[in-house]
């Protein structure tokens, strides 16, 4: 009688303990830490307001995932209750430009779940193209511009922008190319790409979505800011005071002279380099380390375009017109 009323009992239990739901996490760090632990948490910015969390599984079987996000100063909150089993990267939209974000992982099958792993990201306000390239930018007067060279190699459509590196390919052509100074991939990697006008100029668009290559007048808009008065804004050849050096960036890539030296250099935040340019009529390289060339999207007349150039010796911008086959930096502005 006395083992028949402990199986009853025990038949009692187990259907209570059956009945019970199963725990709702409020909170997963007050949850019971008791399943094998996520490693290698890494949180990537993938636009300007989005990022992609990715981390190791290190159950031995199917388990799922669970998400806590934190904003800045803000409260822990569950960014996501349930992730699908065995999801071990993730891609989080809409969030803020210019916040800090920091998230906590964990594994969990059925009651049972994980320490946390934590990952922060500090989300920039950027601009990728469609390569993947991603570009740093930079707020001046009311414009918004990128703070480093374009170095693209397919138009926003996907079609490839021709990559001309014979000196004989590059005179000849008159439609859009780029080269990368002295045919050195890692000088890419540094200052961008050089593109002729042809491809400053192409309907396909080499701008990434939401950009735009400056006019003319745009660039005369950041200069005007910057200190230049109006009637030196709309003259030729060297102008201003120091506008040029504000312009400009990284000390250490530029030789050593007046542009550098000034107490101004560097203050714009445009940051804009030495990366030389190609000639026109013979293909050769010229000129890094002294001198960078800026591409406008305003045509002169028939073969010519205007663009800027900022020299080691001088703390003032250059303005003029430049053949169309010359291979010259760009930047980008925001629509």
């Amino acid at each position: 009688m006395k083992i028949k009323n402990t199986l009853i009992l025990f038949a009692i239990v187990s259907l209570l303990l059956l009945s019970c739901d199963k725990p709702e996490f409020t909170n997963l760090a007050d949850t019971d830490l008791t399943f094998p632990a996520p490693t290698n948490l890494t949180v990537t910015q993938t636009s300007p307001t989005s990022c992609n969390l990715s981390w190791q599984d290190n159950s031995t079987g199917e388990q799922g995932f669970k998400i806590d996000r934190k904003k800045d100063s803000e409260e822990w909150i569950i960014a996501y209750q349930t992730v699908n089993e065995n999801v071990e990267t993730l891609g989080e939209t809409d969030l803020t430009a210019y916040s800090t974000y920091q998230y906590r992982v964990y594994g969990f099958a059925d009651e049972n779940t994980s320490a946390p792993i934590t990952g922060t990201i500090e989300l920039l306000y950027i601009a990728i193209d469609i390569d993947g390239n991603v570009y740093q930018i930079v707020q001046i007067g009311d414009q918004e511009w990128m703070s480093e060279n374009l170095k693209v190699t397919h138009y926003r459509n996907g079609d490839a922008i021709p990559h001309l590196t014979n000196s004989g390919d590059w005179t000849s052509t008159n439609s859009s190319a780029y080269c990368v100074y002295n045919n050195t991939p890692s000088n890419a990697d540094t200052y961008g790409n050089l593109y002729n006008w042809y491809a400053v100029n192409d309907s396909r668009g080499l701008a990434p979505e939401g950009w735009h290559i400056p006019t003319d007048e745009e660039i005369m808009v950041l200069e005007m800011y910057l200190g230049m008065s109006e009637s030196e804004a709309n003259d030729t050849g060297w102008r201003g005071t120091n506008e040029g050096s504000k312009l400009a960036g990284s000390a250490d890539l530029w030789t050593n002279g007046d542009l550098v030296n000034n107490a101004e250099f560097g203050s714009s935040g445009f940051s804009f380099l030495p990366g030389g340019y190609r000639y026109y009529s013979d293909g050769t390289f010229y000129y890094m380390s002294d001198s960078g060339f800026l591409w406008s999207s305003t045509e002169y007349y028939s073969n010519y375009a205007w663009f800027r150039l900022l020299r080691c010796n001088s703390t003032t911008v250059y303005r003029h017109d430049g053949g169309k086959r010359f291979g010259f930096s760009v930047r980008c502005v925001r629509d």
